[in-house]
């Protein structure tokens, strides 16, 4: 709903020139809503590749983690030696 209201009081016609790419009359809206979605998606991109970085972290604690409670099994089983 505010999208439309947003839309509905923003409908001035403006130009867009980005680098070489120019656009005709647009309303303002509707470069804005453009803004919007490319801003989204470039935030969605940096958040995987985030989210593959931690999912990778956390396998690789998580290997660690089973080798050092086997090392601490095999140090529990050990048989203790007097060597008094």
């Amino acid at each position: 709903m505010l999208a439309v209201l947003f839309s509905l009081a923003n409908k001035q016609p403006v130009y867009i020139h980005f680098f070489s790419f120019s656009s005709g009359m647009i309303p303002l809206y509707i470069a804005v809503f453009i803004a919007f979605l490319f801003g989204f998606l470039g935030g969605i991109i940096a958040l995987s590749f985030s989210r593959y970085k931690h999912k990778r972290e956390i396998q690789r604690l998580q290997g660690e983690n089973q080798r050092l409670a086997e090392e601490l099994d095999n140090l529990r089983n050990i048989p203790l030696q007097d060597d008094l």
